[in-house]
């Protein structure tokens, strides 16, 4: 039931992408923003009970609808499963700014490339040549893909199902929203929120580097993982990124533009400050260029259907057991 569960919400979001104005977009943000109004009072204890509120009540509800549905029907059971992996799961998020910039860099048009970039992650895109903005397009790309798809595959396996892409969701969009440089969170409730996002998806992201790995050069994305995934001062993000540069022979990990605002971007510390320019220049690999876009995509692509076709098996040896 998970393949099918997958495969449908994919094909699904693939047809009819899920818009960001959508109602469960503004009940997400209205939710963390009552959460963090009533509850954050500047203390630990009170950015735990806003966390709780903002993502594991959403959990819960999600959780005790999916066992409701078992206890009644399969049929039940998957149809909710598909209607949160919608909600939850899939590439159209943020896949059409890629295939955008990507356009635009073959096309050699660099204006519209940073326009793109900079509408899609708020940097600073001014003085970014085609290699910046190719590596800036790698990297965030690679982390919504972990955000968007791969990282909810795993929790969405678990036995929880659909509550586990809920959970591990929500805590990675409250980290983000809360870490954000124009957020008014406390430091407790951002730093809470970040550890549990970091907790969450600590298996996933080395799930993920070891994807890349089997797909790509394994050992060079092995080499690579071992000794520079210290370049991002997120070591999940770090794994990842690391294992994919020499999975395709590419360097990554210094960033052009400026800082990014939230802790669930490549190269955000907790100053607010970029510690990474420079630190890949000894990193094995070639600069980035705009044809590398294909191989990345190419990559990612052969990791999904590694990980769709592993589901399948443990759905093929579930149902046969």
């Amino acid at each position: 039931m998970a393949f099918l569960s997958v495969l449908i919400a994919l094909l699904i979001e693939q047809l009819k992408p899920l818009g960001r104005g959508s109602a469960v977009y503004l009940l997400r943000q209205n939710l963390a923003d009552m959460a963090s109004h009533n509850f954050d009072a500047g203390q630990s204890r009170h950015g735990v009970a806003a966390w709780f509120v903002a993502v594991l009540v959403p959990t819960f509800i999600t959780l005790a609808i999916y066992l409701l549905a078992l206890h009644y029907s399969l049929l039940l059971a998957l149809a909710w499963n598909i209607v949160v992996l919608y909600f939850t799961l899939g590439f159209r998020q943020f896949s059409h700014y890629f295939t955008d910039i990507q356009d635009a860099l073959n096309h050699n048009d660099a204006a519209a490339a940073r326009s793109l970039l900079k509408q899609w992650k708020a940097l600073d895109t001014v003085d970014m040549s085609a290699s910046d903005i190719t590596q800036q397009t790698i990297e965030h790309a690679l982390v919504s893909v972990q955000r968007y798809v791969l990282g909810v595959f795993f929790w969405f396996i678990l036995p929880i199902g659909p509550a586990g892409a809920v959970l591990y969701r929500l805590s990675d969009y409250v980290a983000g929203k809360w870490n954000h440089a124009d957020s008014e969170a406390s430091p407790a409730l951002r730093g809470f929120a970040q550890q549990a996002f970091d907790l969450l998806d600590w298996i996933p992201a080395r799930l993920t580097a070891s994807g890349y790995a089997i797909v790509g050069n394994f050992e060079d994305a092995v080499d690579v993982w071992r000794g520079y995934a210290q370049l991002w001062p997120n070591h999940n993000t770090g794994v990842m990124l690391a294992s994919a540069a020499g999975a395709v022979g590419i360097r990554l990990g210094a960033t052009a533009g400026t800082a990014p605002a939230s802790p669930t971007e490549p190269g955000w510390t907790q100053e607010g400050e970029n510690d990474q320019t420079g630190s890949a220049a000894a990193m094995p690999g070639v600069v980035p260029q705009p044809a590398h876009l294909r191989n990345v995509v190419g990559l990612v692509w052969r990791s999904v259907l590694l990980w769709m076709l592993l589901l399948a098996m443990l759905s093929v040896v579930s149902w046969l057991s």
